[in-house]
């Protein structure tokens, strides 16, 4: 860890290269998630595990050129670092074939030995699709006392009720996309006339709830925190790719979140995110600020 065994954030879960049809790239719903709230100023330590290969050497540099803290980063010996096959249609929206039993399936819970202070932990659900990673998630979000933020980021088969029922219930920020969104209703009955009416079902369900992310791609999103609702509309942009374009979003809104504005500033901003990074091949382009805000200026 730094020296004064402190980051802002820490992301737990799978670190991966995403096989394009035009080359590989890093990827991995936290990694793109670590090194984006590090592009915006939030200190970052991302808590995965990679193969004792020439990926993993490539992750872990690419990390460290992020300025992302790899202190956590578990190297597997005799598992491969992790990777994805990548298919974008002519719409840009990917299809993954997430390759099983890579060393991020296996990261152990060493890292609770370490002062690991943050202010918040961010982890989606895939991550738990093996028995080790996912009690030493458990054993993480029992020992913190960081604001949970879950990503639900649902990748078939790799996800159950149960699975989810717990997440949510030791989460306090939930992100996740329209399509999930209308799988927790049907799951748990949710059948208002008014989506505010369902995200307040949402919260009454799982009290640790304080702020509920929908994402609804190029229509935009909405958010829900402590009864107050802000929605914000997309903008058209020329699509290339929509891989990495939750995980921008998440990482914008928690960077203002941080600063403490207020719910609508923090979506506008997160929902530009998102569309810039629509707008670019892969899940972690290099932008500033600036090119996310002109995004605004420009519609």
């Amino acid at each position: 860890m730094k020296e004064d065994g402190y980051s802002l954030a820490m992301c737990f879960g799978e670190v991966l290269f995403d096989l394009f049809p035009t080359g590989p790239q890093p990827g991995g719903a936290p990694l793109n998630v670590a090194v984006q709230l590090q592009n915006l100023g939030i200190s970052t330590t991302i808590i995965s595990a990679i193969g004792n290969d020439n990926y993993g050497r490539q992750l872990t540099s690419f990390l460290q050129e992020k300025k992302v803290n790899t202190d956590l980063l578990q190297v597997i010996n005799g598992k491969d670092t992790g990777t994805v096959r990548v298919n974008v249609d002519r719409n840009g929206d990917p299809t993954y074939t997430i390759i099983e039993g890579v060393a991020w399936d296996f990261i152990d819970d060493s890292f609770l030995k370490e002062d690991i202070q943050a202010k918040y932990l961010i982890h989606g659900s895939l991550a738990c699709r093996s028995v080790a990673s996912q009690a030493s998630l458990e054993k993480l979000i029992k020992s913190t006392q960081a604001k949970v933020v879950f990503d639900l980021n649902i990748r078939s088969p790799f996800y159950s009720k149960s699975l989810i029922d717990n997440l949510l219930s030791s989460a306090h920020i939930v992100k996740m996309s329209e399509e999930e969104f209308d799988m927790l209703k049907r799951w748990y009955y949710i059948k208002n006339s008014r989506e505010v009416a369902d995200l307040r079902a949402l919260k009454y369900l799982f009290e640790n709830l304080e702020i509920i992310l929908v994402t609804k791609g190029n229509k935009g999103a909405i958010a829900w925190q402590g009864g107050k609702v802000a929605t914000q509309k997309s903008i058209p942009v020329k699509t290339v790719d929509t891989v990495g374009s939750g995980d921008a979003f998440l990482s914008a809104f928690l960077s203002k979140y941080d600063q403490q504005l207020p719910l609508k500033e923090c979506l506008e901003f997160a929902v530009a995110a998102g569309t810039f990074l629509a707008t670019k091949e892969g899940a972690n382009p290099v932008y500033a600020e600036n090119d996310i805000r002109e995004l605004y200026a420009k519609k």
